[in-house]
């Protein structure tokens, strides 16, 4: 009875541990890598092929680029519509711009091309363009 220190339970559970210590090192070192059996230069060659993009031309790229596109339609309802709207709008910018010219945006002009000059009141004349004395 003096050979055995531990109870019977304690000396099973050092001989998990004394197991576990040596087969763990040797099931680590069985695989190589973390692909597995495969090697390393397939695995990267899969990679590739599953990767590998077709690069265009220029000309392909643009065609490409045409295909997605929308194709212009001008005879459409619709079109005609907003081409109506942007010709008016620029009709009105047109007048506008014209009429932020001082002939028409100054009252002293009032009918006139060019502004009339003040005169005296014994030297005014009346005009016959607007009317008025001037």
């Amino acid at each position: 009875m003096a050979s055995h220190r531990y109870p019977s339970t304690m000396q099973n559970t050092w001989r998990v541990y004394a197991f576990a210590a040596m087969v763990l090192p040797l099931l680590a070192q069985g695989q190589s890598n973390t692909l597995g059996d495969r090697a390393t230069t397939s695995a990267i060659e899969d990679t590739q092929k599953h990767t590998h993009r077709v690069h265009l031309s220029r000309r392909e790229k643009k065609r490409q680029r045409l295909l997605f596109k929308k194709p212009k339609v001008e005879n459409t309802a619709r079109y005609e519509f907003y081409k109506r709207v942007e010709e008016a709008a620029r009709e009105k910018q047109r007048i506008l711009k014209k009429l932020s010219k001082p002939q028409y945006a100054d009252f002293a002009y009032f009918g006139h091309k060019n502004k009339p000059k003040k005169n005296k009141p014994y030297a005014m004349k009346y005009c016959k363009e607007c009317g008025i004395r001037h």
